[in-house]
Formats: structure tokens, C-alpha cells, sequence
């Protein structure tokens, strides 16, 4: 397999050459009011402005919702959000400018014209200022692969929590780095958050780790329309990036990769032209795609994209329109996509940035592309698999002196799905993937606590990051630093710093006419089973009451219900854990507000073969008292004894008839001649209509 080094895009041309197309420039026109604005006063929730917004279909209902996280009702709109009144962009056009986006936020329409026919437009009143904007970008520059001492097929290493690493392939290793498999093995996938994507373009369709992704919408900024995958008039290469990205966060084809937030679902939007012969990269179509994805609610964007040095059509520097660190550009300030994602970052939604792959700076001198400098977002770096700060990641400060990147996370050698597929895969470098990486983590956070908001998520990915510490190393003495930032994104230690989560999926199977319904949940403080309840009904009104019991599957807890009368019928279910501290938690987070539903259910005659459903004693290690559980699918005969390691009967804890459903018998430690036990190993044995059962405690005085 032929290992190749990606940047922020995948290749590099020696030529330079503008297609016919873009011959002419492109400008911004700003305008002064938006007429449909005018009249409106009131702007809070459910207020006339709102509800013109959505019924004109410029807001939908979700980035509402998101909104109210960050937002005060009382000025849940603003006259920002009013499209670009189509009058004037008529007028534009009335004399031959070539309308080709518009943006909201800025009031702005962006054109396709000549610097003479420019100039007719201040003679519009309406019009307030014009801007050149930069239409192409030095083409990147290619970086030998990053050494690593180990070939990228051997990145293995072992989880250090429940999780079968066969499942995840040859992406264990971008993963481990950051703790995600563990947090996945919690049932925690990211369901329920939507993500956007900015990038170059995206084939999923056709690849057998991207086809079952949840695409809730697409489109095409370049070509204005909704295909994001290559048609006529692409570069053979310009979905490739776009691609690649997407598996990071979103793919899962089992034993290839295992994407960080695969049950999310996902907004597309393709921004970045890559013509045969030359980059060319579209600021305009970056800050028109963000808004888009704002509109629609996305609750994060990762964006592998970034800017920094444009040059004219003769393929020269254009300083008017490039950022540099030495003019003061890299301040959140200049660049409107810094601006854009700023303001998207003050409206809810969690931006994700990559640094650039510029290389290391001193510490001092800043090395980012923008929109990386934009505040309120988390920019990443990236760092090999082994923690160490890759050569090529871009580094920090801003010009106004604010520390980035804000974290790093792998992107040597990352494993990624390529094109054309349907089974195509390649290891790729660059922060162009360690940034989908971090991205997938902040909405597993958010998956699992949908009421945070995008600072609450930021300062817990800071706080929770790890800080590699080298001997020798003056870039890890201290942290914060503008190499690592605040450390490497670690999933794991921040689902254990929020100490109490339940999983976004459940579990169903069925025996003879009850319905058996299972989640996991996490606590650091441990589940209080006596505490904890399920509540189901199945018409949505009246919820019954079940009592909550371990399986024999870590961290997962079930409930019995009957099954329904009809198939037609729907289960709606939550779950209200407690656990030792006194805290309490429903699963799913909102409980009767949005429970899961599960329909189609139907009785099943045969009775189950085995008479019984053991389940794991619980807690184990114990020093109380231990809760032996199991479900009977009939009235049968119970025996329940302790026995030592040495085969000698410690006590008799039941013998006789036990009525069907879930049963507990409980172990104090107390032997049959009323003594304590000693601390050790014992072993628990149940018969149940002649079919034995053993499971092994630890008792600890």
C-alpha cells in the first residue's frame, strides 16, 4: 500500500493556471440595510422576526433550539439572520455582474466580474463598500513523511478499558491516543448531534465505510448544487480530501475504521475548488457554507480547511489579500472566515479548525492559517502516536496574544478511507485529520450532555487533555503552550470528569411474552441498583415502573416489560439511574421528554430452552452485602448456596419455589452458623430446576 502525506489538501501541482471560468475576479458588495428587516422590533423567541425566519425557511426549528443554549429568548434573532434582499442582487445583475453567493452575516453578495465593471456599483445607493476577494492560493507544499520508527501497520497497542480493538483495525491507533474506544464501548456513539463538514468534496456513496452514513444535507458551494461527490467539471482529485476526512469522524466499516462519532448525523458542504493544474481556495464559499450549516442547527463543524497566502492570476503573491502574522492578520479580526467563525461559535455551534501544517514556529511568531486565530473555537495541531508535537503542525500565538492551538490530537499516519472505494484505504498526515478526530469527540460530549454549550464542551476538551511532559523538551515544560495548547483531546478523561453518562443506543430481545430492554451507563461513584428505575409505556402517557437489574455485560442494566398487545404498538422507555453519590441521571438525557421507542414487537411462543436468565452479582468486590439477580421465565425450584475455594459450604441464602420474573437473593457474608466470613474469593452457586449456575465474589471486610 503506498503511504502518502496529505496536508490540508491531498496533492500538490507545479503548474499554475485559472480556468476560464474564474478569468475574472471576485469581489464582495456590501450593503447597507436589508429592506425585509425593517418593521421588525421584536426578535425574541416565538416573535414575529422568528417566526418569518422560519417560515421563509432561513432558520429551521433545531438551530433554534441550539440557540436557546447560548442566546437569551428575548433575542433569539437578529437582523443578521435576514437573507440578502433579492432586489439588490438583481440590480447587480441588471448590469452584467455575475451574482454567485451572498452571505447573511455580512450583508454581502459575492460576484464574478472585472475591476472596471466593478466600479458601477457604487452608483447603486444601496451599496456600501466593494472588497476583492482572494480567488486562489499558493499551492501547498508538500512535506516528507513525518519519520516514525515503526511502520503504520503495526500501530496496536492494547485498550485500557472494555472494547474489542479487533473492531477498529488499523484506526486503534488514532483512536486510542485520544481514550475513544472506551467511551464507545459505553454505547456512546454521537447519536443525536449533527455535524458539518467544510472541505473539498465528498464521495460516500460508493465506500463501503462511508454508504450508511446519515446525511441529512449536502451541497455544492463551487458549482451551486447539492452534489458533493466529483461530477463534471471537478478535478479527478477533488473528492478525495473531503473523503478522507469524513471517515475520521463518521466511518465505520468493522476491522478497517471505526469513525470517532459514527452514530452522528451529517451536513455536507463542498467549498474548496481543486482544478487539474492549480488550488484554488474559496474564503466566500467557506464563511457561505458555515452559515448554511448554522441555519439547518448543526451542533459542530469540523473544518480541514484554511488560508493564508493568495496569489494574483499570474500566480504571484497578492500581499493585499494574503495574511501575514507580520501585518497583524492573524488577530480573530481580519479574515472574514475568522469572523464567520466567530459568530457561529456565539450562536451555539462548536467550530473545529485545523492549524495548518505551515510548521513549527518559535513560540512567538504565530504559523496558523485562519480561520485557526478565530476566538471561541477549538483549533488543532497534531501530534504522532506517540504524543510528540508533528514538525509540520502550525503553532501559536495569535497576533492578540491568545495561546493556540487549543488541543492536538493524532494526525501521522492517520488510517483513512480513500477514493474511488468501495474498499480503498491509505494512512494520511496533516492536521487535516487530527481535527475530524476532535470534532468527533466534542459531539460524543455533547451526544451525551446535549445542554452544554460550546464553551462548556471547550473548557471540559481543555481541562481534560493530557500534557505529554519530555525529558529534555522545552515545548512540554508547561502548559498551556502555543505547540500543544492545553494537551492532547482525551475522550475518556472527559466522560469520567463529567462522572455520570448513559449510552445514546439500547439493546432489545425478546423471551415468551416479555420484552427485555438493556442500556449501558458509567458512573465514577458506581450505579446504585436499589435507587435506579425504568419507566415504559406503550402509549406514551401512562409510564410503568420496572425495577432496573445488571446484566451479565459491563456497565449494561435491563428491565423486563410484557410485551404489547399488538406489533403496531410502540415500547417508549427511559431509564432514571442513580448512582452512589446520590446523583441521578435519566437515559436518554431528556427521559420522558424524548425517550426510546422501539416498535414491532410481537409474542413469540415457544418457551426459552434454558428456565432461567442469569446475571453477574453485583457489587463484586463487595463489603456489604452482594445482590445475587436472575429472571426466572417460569415457577421453578431455586437453590442458592456460597461455597470457599476449597469446595466447603459457607451458607445456605434459599431453597424452595420462586415465583416467575426477576428475582435477587443477597449475600451479607454471613455464614450458616451466623459468623462473618473471612475476606477472599467465594464461589455462588445456583440451581434452578436442576440446571446449575456458578459465579465467583470477593469478599472484603
Amino acid at each position: 500500500m503506498k503511504v502518502r502525506t496529505t496536508l490540508l489538501l491531498l496533492l500538490a501541482f507545479a503548474a499554475f493556471s485559472l480556468p476560464k471560468a474564474y478569468a475574472q475576479s471576485r469581489y464582495w458588495v456590501f450593503f447597507k440595510n436589508k429592506p425585509e428587516a425593517e418593521g421588525f422590533t421584536d426578535f425574541s423567541l416565538g416573535g414575529p422576526a422568528e417566526q418569518y425566519l422560519l417560515s421563509h425557511n432561513v432558520l429551521n426549528q433545531r438551530a433554534i433550539t441550539r440557540r436557546l443554549k447560548v442566546l437569551p429568548p428575548s433575542n433569539i434573532v437578529s437582523v443578521m439572520d435576514f437573507p440578502v434582499y433579492t432586489g439588490y442582487i438583481d440590480s447587480l445583475e441588471s448590469i452584467g455582474l455575475k451574482v454567485i453567493g451572498t452571505s447573511r452575516w455580512f450583508n454581502a453578495a459575492t460576484v464574478v466580474t472585472d475591476s472596471l465593471q466593478i466600479v458601477g456599483t457604487m452608483r447603486f445607493p444601496f451599496v456600501k463598500g466593494v472588497q476583492r476577494v482572494a480567488t486562489s492560493i499558493v499551492p501547498i507544499r508538500l512535506i516528507a513523511r513525518p519519520g516514525n520508527p515503526h511502520s503504520p501497520l503495526f500501530k496496536v497497542s492494547s485498550l485500557s478499558a472494555a472494547g474489542d480493538s479487533s473492531l477498529y483495525g488499523p484506526s486503534l491507533a488514532q483512536l486510542e491516543l485520544s481514550g475513544v474506544p472506551q467511551v464507545q464501548s459505553l454505547g456512546i456513539d454521537g447519536k443525536g448531534v449533527l455535524v458539518g463538514m467544510l472541505d473539498s468534496g465528498f464521495r460516500y456513496e460508493t465506500h463501503d465505510a462511508l454508504k450508511n452514513i446519515r446525511i441529512i444535507g449536502e451541497h455544492d458551494f463551487v458549482q451551486n448544487d447539492s452534489i458533493t461527490a466529483n461530477q463534471p467539471g471537478d478535478s479527478s482529485y477533488q473528492d478525495n480530501h473531503g473523503t478522507s476526512t469524513l471517515s475520521v469522524l463518521g466511518g465505520y466499516s468493522p476491522g478497517n475504521i471505526i469513525g470517532v462519532s459514527y452514530g452522528s448525523s451529517f451536513m455536507l458542504a463542498k467549498t474548496e475548488y481543486v482544478p487539474v493544474t492549480d488550488f484554488q481556495w474559496e474564503e466566500d464559499d467557506w464563511v457561505e457554507g458555515l452559515e448554511w450549516m448554522e441555519a439547518h442547527g448543526v451542533d459542530v463543524v469540523s473544518s480541514s480547511v484554511a488560508y493564508s497566502t493568495y496569489v494574483d492570476s499570474t500566480g504571484q503573491v497578492d500581499s493585499s489579500i494574503s495574511y501575514f502574522f507580520s501585518r497583524g492578520d492573524f488577530n480573530g479580526k481580519t479574515s472574514f472566515a475568522s469572523r464567520a467563525a466567530t459568530i457561529a461559535a456565539r450562536l451555539g455551534v462548536i467550530v473545529v479548525q485545523a492549524m495548518g501544517n505551515e510548521g513549527n514556529g518559535n513560540g512567538t511568531i504565530g504559523t496558523m492559517d485562519v480561520p485557526a486565530d478565530a476566538d471561541s473555537i477549538i483549533s488543532v495541531g497534531a501530534v504522532d502516536q506517540t504524543g510528540q508535537l508533528a514538525g509540520f503542525s502550525s503553532t501559536g500565538p495569535t497576533n492578540d496574544g491568545r495561546i493556540k492551538p487549543d488541543l492536538v490530537a493524532d494526525g501521522v499516519d492517520d488510517y483513512v478511507a480513500t477514493v474511488p472505494g468501495p474498499d480503498t484505504y491509505d494512512y494520511e498526515s496533516g492536521t487535516s485529520f487530527s481535527t475530524p478526530l476532535t470534532a468527533g469527540i466534542a459531539s460524543l460530549i455533547l451526544s451525551v450532555r446535549p445542554d452544554y454549550t460550546p464553551m462548556q464542551v471547550i473548557d471540559l476538551l481543555k481541562e481534560t487533555a493530557i500534557e505529554p511532559h519530555y525529558p529534555g523538551d522545552p515545548l512540554t515544560t508547561s502548559y498551556p503552550n502555543n505547540f500543544y495548547g492545553w494537551g492532547i483531546v482525551n475522550a475518556w478523561n472527559a466522560v469520567r470528569k463529567i462522572g455520570f453518562v448513559g449510552s445514546n443506543n439500547f439493546a432489545t430481545w425478546q423471551e415468551d411474552s416479555v420484552v427485555y430492554v438493556a442500556v449501558k451507563a458509567f458512573s465514577t461513584s458506581g450505579i446504585n441498583m436499589r435507587m435506579s428505575r425504568a419507566y415504559f409505556s406503550y402509549d406514551g402517557a401512562g409510564y410503568q415502573t420496572a425495577r432496573v437489574f445488571p446484566t451479565d455485560t459491563a456497565d449494561q442494566y435491563a428491565f423486563v416489560a410484557p410485551l404489547p398487545a399488538s406489533a403496531s404498538q410502540s415500547l417508549n422507555f427511559y431509564f432514571d439511574f442513580a448512582d452512589s453519590s446520590g446523583k441521578n441521571l435519566d437515559v436518554p438525557y431528556y427521559g420522558a421528554s424524548a425517550p426510546f421507542s422501539v416498535g414491532g414487537l410481537e409474542s413469540v411462543p415457544p418457551a426459552p430452552a434454558q428456565p432461567f436468565r442469569y446475571y453477574a452479582a453485583y457489587p463484586n468486590p463487595f463489603s456489604l452485602q452482594v445482590h445475587i439477580p436472575f429472571v426466572l421465565f417460569r415457577g421453578s425450584d431455586v437453590s442458592v448456596d456460597v461455597y470457599d475455594v476449597l469446595g466447603r459450604k459457607v451458607a445456605d441464602l434459599f431453597s424452595g419455589e420462586m415465583a416467575k420474573g426477576y428475582q435477587e437473593v443477597d449475600w451479607n457474608g454471613t455464614t450458616s452458623a451466623g459468623n462473618r466470613a473471612s475476606s477472599g474469593v467465594y464461589f455462588v452457586r445456583i440451581i434452578i430446576d436442576g440446571v446449575m449456575k456458578v459465579d465467583k465474589v470477593l469478599y472484603l471486610k
